[in-house]
C-alpha cells in the first residue's frame, strides 16, 4: 500500500515526532511504500531516508482554520506544496497526522481520489464549522486514547469514525534494567550505587510540573550519599525563566541533564521514574517506556495517564500538583526492589500486554484497509 504522511519536525524532541518516525519505519517493515513530507530537518531525517520511497520538504504541512479571507487565502497556499507532493505520490491512503494537516490533505485526496485517516495526537477547538467539514472529508480519526478521543466527540467529531489506538513503542528498545545494568548506569552517569534515584523525563516546560517534584524532593529530605534526582530534558524558548526557577529550587543532590535520544541508561539508574505533570496529558509516552524498562512510575491523575496505570499500577498515581502525596509516594517506593523483586516484571507486562508499536500499527493498518478495501 503507499501511504503518504507528514510530520513537521524530523527530530526526536517530542512524544508526536518519535510516535510519527516509529510508526513510519514499522509501517515500511510491513511493505507498505511510505512518503514522507517534512518541514523542519532534524536528527531523524537521515533514517528516515532509509526506509522511506521519497522525502520532501515543504514549506508547510499546518492549516491553522485561521478567520478573515486574507488569512485563509494566505495559509491555503503554504499547502500548494504538500498537495502537488501527494498528488504526485499516487497514494492508496493519505495518513495525515494532526487535524491541521486536513489544509493539504483534504484537496489533494479530492485530486487523486485517496481516502484520508487522520491520526489525532491531542484535542484542539476548531469549532463547529470545522468539524462539521472534518466529519465530511476525513474517511477515519486515529486517535490516541479515550481521553482525548471524548473531547473530540464532546466538540461534534462523529464517534462512527473514530478507532482508539494506544500509542506503542518497541519494548526491545526500552529493555529490562535489572541489578547488573542499574549498577553500569550508575557508574557510567557517576551516580551512588546504593542511593535512592528517582529520574524525570520529558520537556522543561511549566506543564509537566517539575516544581512539584522538586518540592516533594525537597521535603524528602535525602543527602547526597542517600538520594539523587536526575531531570532529564530540555526547555523551550519560552520556558527559560521557568527552568532558571527549578534550578533556584533545586537542592545539591538534583542534577538536570540536557534531553538524551538514549534515555534508556537514565532509566536503568533510577529506582522510579516521576510524571508530575499538570496539565492533561493526551497519552503519556514516557510513562510506556519507563514502564517497560521495570520501573514504577508516580504520576499524576490527569488526562490518559490512568488508562495505562491500571489495576494494580494505580497506586502509582496522585492528585495534580499534590507534593505532599507525591512525597509520600517516593517514601512508599523507597527499596521496592527488595520488598517486591516480581513488581518491574510486571510493570513491563503491561506494557507488552497494550502498549507495543506492534499493537498499535495493527490499529493503524486497520484503519487503512477499512477505507481502501
Amino acid at each position: 500500500m503507499k501511504v503518504v504522511t507528514n510530520v513537521v519536525k524530523t527530530s526526536p524532541g517530542g512524544g508526536v515526532e518519535m510516535n510519527v518516525f516509529q510508526v513510519s519505519r514499522e509501517l515500511a517493515r510491513r511493505q507498505h511504500e511510505v512518503d514522507l513530507m517534512y518541514v523542519e530537518a532534524g536528527p531523524l531525517l537521515r533514517e528516515y531516508e532509509v526506509f522511506c520511497r521519497h522525502i520532501r520538504h515543504v514549506p508547510s504541512v499546518d492549516y491553522g482554520f485561521p478567520l478573515g479571507r486574507r488569512g485563509k487565502a494566505k495559509q491555503a497556499l503554504e499547502q500548494i506544496p504538500a498537495v502537488l507532493d501527494t498528488v504526485r505520490s499516487r497514494p492508496d491512503v493519505i495518513y495525515a497526522n494532526r487535524v491541521f494537516s486536513a489544509g493539504w490533505a483534504v484537496p489533494a485526496a479530492t485530486i487523486c481520489h485517496a481516502p484520508i485517516v487522520s491520526h489525532l495526537h491531542g484535542h484542539t477547538d476548531v469549532g463547529p464549522e470545522v468539524i462539521n467539514w472534518l466529519n465530511r472529508k476525513i474517511g477515519r480519526f486515529v486517535i490516541i486514547s479515550e481521553f482525548v478521543a471524548q473531547q473530540w466527540i464532546n466538540s461534534g467529531l462523529d464517534p462512527a469514525k473514530i478507532a482508539i489506538v494506544y500509542n506503542g513503542i518497541d519494548p526491545a528498545e526500552y529493555p529490562v534494567g535489572r541489578v547488573v545494568e542499574r549498577l553500569a548506569s550508575r557508574e557510567a552517569l557517576g551516580l551512588p550505587e546504593t542511593a535512592y534515584v528517582v529520574t524525570y523525563f520529558g520537556r522543561v516546560d511549566a506543564e509537566k510540573g517539575i516544581e512539584v517534584l522538586l518540592s516533594a524532593w525537597a521535603s524528602f529530605g535525602l543527602d547526597r550519599d542517600d538520594g539523587h534526582l536526575l531531570v532529564v530534558g530540555s526547555s523551550m524558548p519560552n520556558s527559560a525563566n521557568y527552568a532558571a526557577q527549578l534550578h533556584a529550587m533545586a537542592s545539591s543532590n538534583v542534577s538536570f541533564i540536557a534531553a538524551q535520544r538514549d534515555v534508556v541508561p537514565y532509566l536503568h539508574a533510577a529506582d522510579v521514574v516521576v510524571i508530575p505533570s499538570t496539565w492533561d496529558e493526551p497519552f503519556g509516552r514516557v510513562v510506556i517506556e519507563a514502564l517497560s524498562t521495570g520501573r514504577p512510575v508516580l504520576a499524576s491523575r490527569v488526562g490518559a495517564i490512568p488508562e495505562i496505570l491500571t489495576g494494580e499500577l494505580e497506586s502509582f498515581l496522585f492528585d495534580r500538583g499534590d507534593d505532599v502525596e507525591l512525597c509520600e509516594l517516593l517514601e512508599r517506593f523507597r527499596g521496592w526492589e527488595k520488598r517486591d523483586p516480581d513488581l518491574g516484571a510486571r510493570c513491563r507486562e503491561r506494557v507488552l500486554q497494550e502498549f507495543t508499536l506492534d499493537k498499535a500499527v495493527d490499529g493503524i493498518e486497520a484503519a487503512f484497509q477499512a477505507m481502501v478495501y
